[in-house]
């Protein structure tokens, strides 16, 4: 890998980390324990912006990252892929195994997805527990 950057975990939670092969030009944003925001360009392409995202998995806390995200989105003008953990779902016949989520924390996520105006993208693996959500 031509590029990487490493974040931290806090206690037993969170930790990002984001590489890049030759030939993408990759600008950090930002970043904090729960995101690295990023430009990336890819040889010939257009710039895209991509986030990994690690939702807080305290509901107390929650508001925080969705407020994170709406600052960014106030300043995106290219496309937009979010992916990550959001410690959250859109509905129940998402979830495999375990308890039901209540639908107080669906619907936030529906609103924030909502307001954001994402989509849930559909992966082929099947395997990946993370979500990705695209903006163009």
């Amino acid at each position: 890998m031509e590029g990487c950057l490493a974040v931290d975990a806090k206690g037993k939670s969170g930790g990002l980390v984001m590489m890049w092969k030759e030939g993408n030009k990759v600008d950090i944003q930002t970043y904090s324990s729960n995101h690295i925001n990023t430009m990336i360009q890819a040889e010939n392409e257009k710039v895209i912006r991509f986030m990994g995202f690690y939702e807080n998995t305290d509901p107390n806390k929650r508001h925080l990252s969705w407020d994170m995200l709406k600052r960014v989105r106030r300043t995106v003008k290219e496309t937009w892929i979010i992916g990550g953990d959001f410690n959250a779902i859109l509905d129940n016949a998402k979830k495999d195994g375990g308890r039901r989520k209540p639908l107080a924390l669906m619907k936030e996520f529906r609103e924030i997805v909502e307001k954001l105006s994402m989509v849930d993208l559909k992966t082929n693996n099947g395997g990946s527990r993370g979500q990705i959500i695209g903006r163009d």
